[in-house]
């Protein structure tokens, strides 16, 4: 059984993962389509194995249509190996390159900081 003080801080902690989740996906998402293109099934996966995240299928293709219509994204259609079917596959713009560039820049340059990191490792 955990204590007041544990529950408190168990509740902190998911709402802040929530919430960088929610800011962040878009961020890791460009990241993602900056080493290579991938189809939707493809992002599922890196964000699992690398960010340990889990999106519904629905949700992660608002982000991508979303994306898309800020030009972050463009896609191709092509013909899936397997099934023949038609899948989007998903690559970076320029713009959307630049705008990644910008986040890491501006918005996430404390990870980069000596003091941060040294600071952070002790945690």
């Amino acid at each position: 059984m955990l204590s007041e003080q544990e529950e408190f801080a168990a509740a902190i902690v998911e709402r802040w993962v929530e919430t960088h989740k929610k800011s962040m996906t878009t961020f890791v998402i460009l990241v993602a389509l900056s080493g290579q293109p991938m189809w939707s099934k493809e992002l599922e996966q890196w964000l699992g194995e690398v960010a340990g995240w889990e999106l519904t299928e629905r949700g992660l293709h608002r982000i991508l249509q979303r994306m898309t219509k800020f030009e972050l994204i463009r896609y191709e259609k092509t013909n899936s190996p397997k099934s023949g079917a038609d899948r989007k596959v998903y690559e970076i713009t320029e713009f959307g390159l630049g705008v990644a560039r910008s986040i890491k820049e501006d918005g996430l340059c404390y990870l980069l900081n000596d003091s941060f990191t040294k600071l952070s490792a002790k945690l």
